[in-house]
């Protein structure tokens, strides 16, 4: 059983709310802790839009109940009805993130009978908003998520996954169908991560200069994730292609195993650059291999695919390979510069939060 800090940021908040609505000392308070639950988001930005839309939505859903119970009665009909005109209201406004809340607030309000029905909807709203304002305060305060530190190291982990799988294919001691089972999980945990990615993106600072600060980070942060899916599509070609590549000649396959290295050094540096493990340098001209045993790989191939003779191998199916193979080489020079400048020109805090522990999505 894994618990994670989201977890156990939901129950200090349930236990929150409860406390504050326990306070006041009216029956009904229960609707507080679960307010709290509706209300508990991933991220910080999250919880300030949550707050903000939940105000909006929960205060429809109690001025429509209380209209409806004044109007028609609390009778199960008139609550079907009230809701379906509630939800559809919202999602009208845009607001259908909070449409489950609203409901609940509706609910609860129209569930209240007798002679101090207002002074009740109006204590049973305010239930409903504390829930809300502590899951915001619970998220905000108690274990922030450490953005950072999480899309480094998932990064670092998936590179060093594709490498293992990148230096076994080309050399053809791999079995096809674990890597393509491997192939696939990579795949969902590149998905996972840009998902965690766009949580960060959508946090702000609470400067403009703090915010300005930021954009650099995220920048950063975005094109190396976007690096690491262009090795998973070299990666995916060449488990796809894997018996054309290895039909291939042997002088040919070499130099095209040499670019690889290249490629999987130069990431590997850029990744020890992000957290001033190493120098800004341009690590792209460094990585280079030198001397008569290092070829042109392009030129190589234009010269194997001119041929006129049948060659055991796919054409198409090479082009395809090379094309993923610069395409990566290409993402690397820029993401390159872009670490070189992010620590060279803005050394006033070009400090990337990586805390020295592992994670995983």
């Amino acid at each position: 059983m894994k618990l994670g800090a989201r977890i156990f940021k939901t129950g200090i908040a349930i236990m929150l709310a409860l406390f504050v609505a326990e306070m006041i000392g009216t029956p009904g308070y229960v609707v507080a802790g679960i307010s709290a639950l509706f209300a508990m988001q991933p991220s910080v930005y999250q919880s300030y839009k949550s707050v903000l839309e939940n105000l909006q939505g929960n205060s429809t859903g109690a001025l429509l109940a209380i209209i409806a119970v004044q109007m028609f009665g609390n009778h199960l009909f008139v609550v079907g009805l009230t809701t379906i005109i509630l939800i559809s209201l919202l999602t009208k406004l845009n607001l259908q993130n909070v449409a489950g809340l609203a409901v609940v607030t509706q609910l609860v309000i129209m569930e209240a009978s007798g002679d101090d029905f207002m002074m009740t909807a109006i204590t049973r709203f305010a239930f409903v908003m504390i829930g809300v304002l502590s899951a915001a305060l619970v998220n905000l305060l108690f274990l922030p998520p450490q953005y950072e530190t999480k899309l480094y190291y998932n990064c670092q982990q998936l590179s060093n996954d594709i490498f293992k799988w990148l230096r076994l294919s080309i050399n053809g001691s791999s079995e096809y169908h674990v890597v393509k089972h491997d192939v696939e999980e990579i795949r969902d945990r590149i998905v996972a991560l840009e998902s965690k990615f766009n949580l960060y993106k959508n946090e702000r600072a609470l400067t403009k200069k703090q915010n300005y600060r930021n954009i650099r980070k995220k920048i950063l942060f975005k094109e190396l994730i976007m690096t690491t899916r262009r090795a998973y599509d070299l990666l995916r070609r060449i488990n796809r292609y894997e018996n054309d590549i290895l039909n291939l000649p042997e002088d040919l396959r070499i130099q095209i195993k040499f670019e690889m290295d290249e490629l999987m050094t130069l990431h590997e540096g850029i990744l020890m650059q992000v957290t001033n493990k190493l120098s800004p340098t341009h690590l792209s001209e460094d990585t280079k291999m030198t001397g008569n045993f290092k070829k042109d790989v392009l030129e190589m191939v234009l010269q194997e695919l001119r041929l006129d003779e049948d060659p055991p191998y796919n054409k198409q199916h090479i082009i395809l390979v090379i094309s993923a193979l610069f395409e990566y080489r290409e993402k690397l020079e820029h993401l390159d510069k872009l670490t070189h400048s992010f620590h060279l020109f803005h050394k006033e805090d070009n400090k990337i939060k990586v805390m020295d522990e592992m994670h995983d999505l």
